[in-house]
């Protein structure tokens, strides 16, 4: 009897499934132990080094992936070399600012200490970041997946251990937790890994860099954009306000993210492959179609969703954090419906990959950010928090807007309104009926409220996706 191999996409499958919980595990376990004010500083520094470990890479990771079957090894060392020299280059440009400069960020105090610790778990990031691709190129499936689901536990354990352990300065203490723990998974994974030439890198010359920079640099651009978008209201709002306000906005935009990225992650992942096989083929129609039946799936359910997640309010942030994080009223409604616009913004902007036209989506993207920021500015010193989210579904808007003209023009995606409008009015019988035991999680009440809310939606969302298969089916047939 033939034992049937288990299919490689679901090691990703479980691997995608498992990041968000640890995510969030590390999130609640943070929210417990530090003050809303502790929290928030830590989330001031990590765009910051986001982006550093974004631009110092240089796309190199993505370089790799792309150029091993070419180079083997070469393309790995060359681009651990560079990545490690910019992020080496970018920490001794902070270093000279902050000698001069000394910035603060509200009650975040920079230091010496802290700059070290930051550029310290800027390499060591990176330097997992090139592991993981190598080991993906190398089709390490099941140790590729192991070392991103140990990679999270670690970095959970140690930035926990590390604000507990450094109590007076938490900042410091997460990035010397997760400096600690990318060490180790660096090192535990060598032995398994067939090659003892990961710990060298290789100059490149002057032509590779030309190379590397050429083709990771639009990715880098897109990348900084999407990250800039709903994290640079972060400065406005210390700056405004108070480290508290980061943390509640930190929060409720992690909430809302999750909500929706749950949901357009897994359908992503099952359209992009036939309907770039479908694309290359010439088959223009056929790419179309299969985009315009996720989307409108992801439309359907999405706009439940926000009916959903508006109604659990107080129960999705007691799963996260606590009634401490809380936003002023409205303010997670309009984080929950910026989400699930930039769902919709996931789907259109496929065609840009398709043409391989990232120039025009990286200008998109880079005018959403203006927008949001000045909008920021605006609206945060007189709004509050409000302002903050609000400012973020205005560059939402400005985003999905441009993309979605773009995509309806090359690709004619296809839209059944029928259904949302149906969809529609379940969302707002979620929200308008009242709560039972609104804001008091333990209360039974608000327990039989859930059960109930959560059963009419999955009825909901289970009868129109499969009015809207069958109709869908017969559309295409005809």
């Amino acid at each position: 009897m033939q034992v049937k191999k288990i299919p490689v996409s679901l090691y990703y499958y479980i691997s995608f499934a498992l990041m968000p919980i640890f995510g969030l595990l590390q999130t609640k376990v943070l929210t417990t132990i530090l003050s809303p004010s502790a929290f928030g500083e830590i989330h001031i520094l990590l765009p910051v080094l986001a982006w550093t470990v974004l631009i110092g890479g240089l796309g190199t990771p993505q370089y790799v992936i792309r150029f091993y079957s070419r180079t083997g090894l070469i393309a790995y060392r060359e681009g651990l070399f560079i990545s490690v020299a910019t992020i080496i280059a970018i920490g001794m440009v902070i270093f000279v600012i902050f000698s001069f400069f000394k910035p603060a960020f509200g009650e975040l105090k920079t230091s010496y200490r802290m700059l070290l610790l930051f550029l310290f778990a800027a390499l060591t990031q990176q330097v997992v970041a090139h592991l993981q691709a190598l080991l993906r190129v190398m089709e390490r499936h099941v140790l590729y997946n192991a070392v991103a689901i140990v990679t999270k536990l670690l970095l959970v354990a140690g930035v926990v251990i590390g604000v507990i352990w450094w109590a007076k300065s938490p900042v410091e203490g997460y990035l010397a937790g997760a400096t600690v723990a990318y060490v180790i998974l660096f090192i535990g994974v060598i032995p398994f890994v067939k090659t003892n030439k990961i710990w060298k890198a290789g100059i490149p010359s002057p032509k590779t860099i030309t190379k590397i920079i050429s083709y990771g640099f639009p990715m880098v651009c897109i990348g900084l954009m999407g990250d800039l978008l709903p994290n640079l209201n972060r400065y406005v709002i210390v700056a405004e306000l108070d480290t508290s306000a980061v943390a509640k906005y930190v929060v409720g935009g992690m909430i809302a993210g999750l909500c929706f990225q749950t949901l357009y992650e897994p359908l992503n992942t099952i359209l992009h492959p036939p309907a770039f096989r479908a694309w290359e083929k010439g088959n223009k129609v056929q790419t179309r179609q299969i985009i315009s039946k996720y989307l409108n799936m992801y439309i359907i359910v999405g706009i439940i969703v926000c009916g959903l997640s508006i109604r659990f309010e107080d129960i999705l942030l007691n799963v996260i954090a606590s009634s401490n994080y809380r936003m002023p009223a409205g303010s997670f409604s309009i984080l929950i419906v910026s989400n699930f616009i930039l769902g919709i913004y996931r789907f259109t902007s496929i065609h840009y990959y398709l043409e391989r036209n990232t120039l025009e989506l990286g200008l998109i993207f880079f005018l959403s950010v203006i927008v949001n920021f000045f909008a920021a500015i605006v609206l945060i010193g007189r709004i509050g928090l409000l302002g903050a989210v609000s400012s973020v579904f205005f560059g939402v808007i400005v985003l999905f807007t441009a993309v979605w003209l773009r995509a309806r023009k090359n690709l004619g995606i296809s839209l059944m309104p029928r259904y949302y409008l149906v969809a529609v009015i379940a969302a707002l019988g979620l929200v308008l009926v009242p709560t039972l035991s609104a804001w008091s999680v333990y209360s039974p009440l608000r327990w039989l409220d859930a059960a109930v809310s959560l059963s009419f939606a999955a009825c909901a969302a289970f009868a129109l996706l499969n009015v809207f298969n069958r109709n869908f089916i017969y559309m295409i047939a005809k």
